[in-house]
């Protein structure tokens, strides 16, 4: 014997179902989303704040023009045409400017304050000129490079 139901019991049912249907539908937008987003969101270490003339970064097998607001991933090389320039900023405040003909990479990452910067450098050809910001009791640390050597000093020194 068949028991028939009523119509109040297939409108449960039915909305049951498309509340099901509306969680799934959610979930797997929300996941796409996830995947979707730029990994560099992750990755990132800091931008391109500045620049002028012309720049690229290699990032794994490509090679990527550099605009201001570019973001720099660790394992980026960054390297500058003649003539150009470049300042690569980072959430706490420092910075890494570099002249024409230069060559970096970023090699490694560290936390800040939570917050997610380069924390080794590596100078491949070129100049650069770092700036570091305050540390409460300390004057603003800098370095300064012309490739056949590195200083590092107080400005105040």
């Amino acid at each position: 014997m068949n028991k028939i139901k009523s119509d109040n019991d297939r409108s449960r049912k039915r909305i049951n179902n498309r509340s099901i249907a509306f969680v799934a539908a959610s979930v797997m937008l929300g996941l796409g989303l996830l995947a979707s987003s730029p990994a560099h969101a992750v990755d990132s270490v800091g931008s391109v704040t500045q620049i002028s003339g012309t720049a690229q970064i290699e990032r794994g097998n490509a090679t990527l023009p550099v605009q201001q607001g570019t973001p720099v991933l660790v394992q980026d090389k960054v390297m500058t045409q003649a003539g150009a320039a470049v300042t690569l900023g980072f959430v706490d405040g420092s910075s890494i400017g570099l002249s024409g003909s230069t060559s970096i990479a970023i090699r490694d990452r560290g936390t800040v304050n939570g917050q997610t910067i380069a924390s080794r450098v590596t100078l491949i050809s070129g100049d650069i000129h770092t700036v570091v910001p305050d540390k409460p009791g300390q004057p603003p640390a800098e370095v300064n490079t012309d490739n056949s050597k590195a200083t590092g000093a107080s400005p105040n020194q």
